[in-house]
């Protein structure tokens, strides 16, 4: 007996290293599936992103708490945008360009396009994109408060026809807007600054008058225009630098304040060498006269009486539209 017994030892010590493994397999393979999954470890079973989102719907949120359905639980981060490239430029994005746009379009019109009154009044800026020549080039930079909201007016303009022509949105962060601007502006004449801050400080209020006689002063196209519209007199203006027009972001000596004495008619350079006409701004003291002078010199023959239709092959007919 002592024989046998010694012999049966090491087989009963292995059956009991075994049965806590044995166990453990019986109790996995015969408890509910529930309490199955409540015990095996959380990293052996990932949910689908269908179940994810479900459970977190269910969840009871405090006031002050985001909604977590609207975001991925895996990244934690919002849904891509399509037309921001990259989570950083969708997170820092507070301008928005618009392309496409029909070259009659008004800030007004674009402010309508935004998805509700809270992003309306959320535009901060709004800036046109023109060519060498004052002509509108069909973009424009919406400036928002806050990324959110240019994110929704992203959306909301995006593939959307306005005027006839489908538009195209896209988030700029601060990198990508100032680059925009270097690209467009910064090959252009220093002398072209004056117009452009003419604008930032008074939109809507200026218009453009184009293929004007090159040899006509600013003198004889202000004497022939007071009598009839409301101009501003003659002045020194020093508004603050604000365009990149002729300045590069990384040269030194940007800023700054203009000292010019400017009058009610501002003319510009010829467009080349060999132009007979030339452009002209024209500074008016209200919107409403501004309006009123486009809707008289639009598309009309300047003095006809002096360049006639016949001898100049209507080459002096007045294009008139406002600056914003």
């Amino acid at each position: 007996m002592v024989g046998s017994g010694s012999l049966l030892r090491p087989a009963l010590a292995a059956i009991s290293n075994l049965s806590p493994v044995c166990n453990r397999a019986c109790s996995t393979s015969l408890a509910p599936p529930s309490i199955t999954a409540s015990r095996t470890a959380t990293a052996a079973f990932t949910p689908p992103r269908s179940l994810r989102y479900l459970s977190t719907s269910l969840v009871r949120r405090q006031p002050n708490e985001p909604n977590i359905s609207e975001f991925d639980t895996a990244t934690s981060s919002a849904r891509p945008f399509r037309t921001v490239q990259g989570d950083g430029a969708r997170t820092r994005s507070k301008v928005v360009l618009l392309a496409g746009l029909p070259l009659s379009v008004t800030p007004n019109d674009l402010k309508s396009l935004a998805p509700g009154v809270k992003i309306h009044n959320a535009i901060s800026r709004i800036e046109y994109i023109y060519t060498r020549l004052m002509r509108p080039s069909g973009k424009a930079l919406v400036s928002f408060t806050h990324p959110i909201h240019a994110q929704n007016f992203a959306e909301a303009c995006q593939q959307r026809i306005l005027g006839g022509k489908m538009m195209r949105a896209q988030l700029l962060d601060q990198e990508r807007h100032q680059n925009l601007l270097d690209r467009t502006y910064g090959n252009w004449p220093a002398r072209m600054q004056i117009p452009f801050d003419l604008i930032e400080y008074e939109t809507g209020k200026l218009v453009l008058l184009r293929n004007i006689p090159q040899y006509t002063t600013e003198a004889r196209l202000e004497e022939r225009l007071a009598p009839r519209y409301d101009l501003r007199e003659q002045d020194r203006w020093r508004g603050k630098r604000r365009s990149r027009v002729g300045i590069l972001r990384s040269a030194k000596g940007f800023g700054g304040s203009h000292d010019a004495v400017l009058g009610g008619v501002l003319k510009l350079d010829k467009p080349h060498q060999d132009a007979t006409v030339t452009s002209f701004i024209v500074r008016c003291k209200s919107p409403q006269e501004a309006m009123r002078l486009v809707r008289r010199w639009h598309n009309t023959y300047f003095a006809p009486a002096t360049f006639g239709v016949d001898d100049t092959g209507g080459r002096y007919r007045v294009e008139a539209s406002i600056l914003y």
